[in-house]
């Protein structure tokens, strides 16, 4: 069988698509050059359609990108990453309507209606929740994101989109999503309970971590890991959750900044072994329990007038470790 290679697909392409094409590959060599143009083929006996996927291996590992030649017309094709798609959302504003748009239709799930991207007429069970501009958004879990039509206007957002890619490829699967999902949802987080909380104020000055956590290293990295700030110890060490930290938030300047719970009514579960469980997951949990109850998702203004839907707390009791997650609801 003939080996075909990056020009024999150039070749197929008009004049458009071979300069956008040529620009995506120079910004892949030049800035992630792990990353190798791959699989390169006809798809058909035809050949009006060809394939290339940019892998660091040949025939294994997930895509950054991969791109479609179809009658002569570049097709692009990008599968977000649950933590991509949230970063997406959040910068969106910085996108032509456009390109925003078009990722918006193809991502943004259809609440409570059959999956319109895998097929069936089942509704799907891997929904992501995420709380952008104060509101509760679903998407799809992993969707694939295509771009037709595209002209020399739209390279420098698809470059864009390639380096938001690559920052969020580099993440462990397990530690964002995990095996066993909704099994494993129901196994760990277990009953969802409405509790109500009072205004409470934090305690920033003296306590040490250690009372609470069994090892400082392990917390660091996890709340690292989903984006928590540190607030305060009361009966355990308060975070928040930070739309911000996707894009780069100091933790540690923003550190203890807000030391007041707000009263409100919460949903909850608590989470033994914390460390070892995906915490998208435990929100995903109590998010789907939330839309299947007829509430609504509220979200909290603190100290600094920024904004979070989820706070977190860690402690110990009898030796073992626990993460209580807090989700406040209207």
């Amino acid at each position: 069988m003939r080996e075909y290679v990056y020009g024999d697909f150039l070749n197929t392409l008009d004049k458009t698509g071979q300069i956008i094409l040529t620009a995506i590959n120079e910004h892949i060599a030049v800035h992630y050059p792990e990353y190798k143009p791959f699989d390169i083929k006809p798809l058909d006996k035809s050949e009006d359609e060809w394939r290339i996927h940019y892998r660091r291996k040949p025939k294994t590992g997930k895509a950054m990108c991969s791109v479609y030649s179809r009658k002569g017309k570049l097709s692009i094709q990008i599968c977000l990453m649950s933590s991509m798609t949230h970063e997406f959302l959040i910068r969106q504003h910085e996108f032509s309507d456009k390109i925003k748009n078009n990722i918006l239709r193809q991502a943004i799930c259809a609440v409570n209606k059959s999956c319109r991207s895998y097929g069936g007429n089942n509704i799907c069970p891997w929904h992501q929740y995420f709380w952008v501009n104060n509101r509760l958004i679903i998407t799809c879990p992993y969707p694939w994101v295509s771009f037709e039509n595209c002209d020399e206007d739209d390279m420098a957002e698809i470059k864009r989109l390639i380096d938001m890619q690559a920052k969020h490829m580099v993440q462990n699967a397990k530690d964002i999503k995990g095996s066993g999902y909704t099994e494993g949802n129901l196994k760990r987080c277990g009953e969802v309970r409405l509790i109500t909380l009072d205004d409470s104020y934090l305690d920033i000055d003296v306590f040490e971590v250690s009372n609470h956590v069994k090892k400082a290293g392990r917390l660091d990295k996890y709340t690292g890991l989903y984006n928590l700030v540190p607030m305060g110890e009361k009966d355990g060490l308060w975070f928040y959750l930070s739309d911000e930290a996707v894009c780069g938030i100091d933790r540690e300047k923003n550190a203890y900044s807000h030391n007041e719970i707000p009263k409100g009514r919460y949903a909850m579960v608590v989470i033994e072994d914390p460390f070892t469980f995906s915490l998208n997951r435990i929100w995903n949990y109590l998010c789907k329990w939330i839309q299947d109850n007829k509430e609504t998702v509220k979200g909290l203004i603190l100290n600094n007038n920024e904004n979070t839907s989820c706070l977190a707390r860690f402690f110990k009791e009898d030796s073992k470790e626990f993460m209580t997650v807090y989700i406040p609801i209207k």
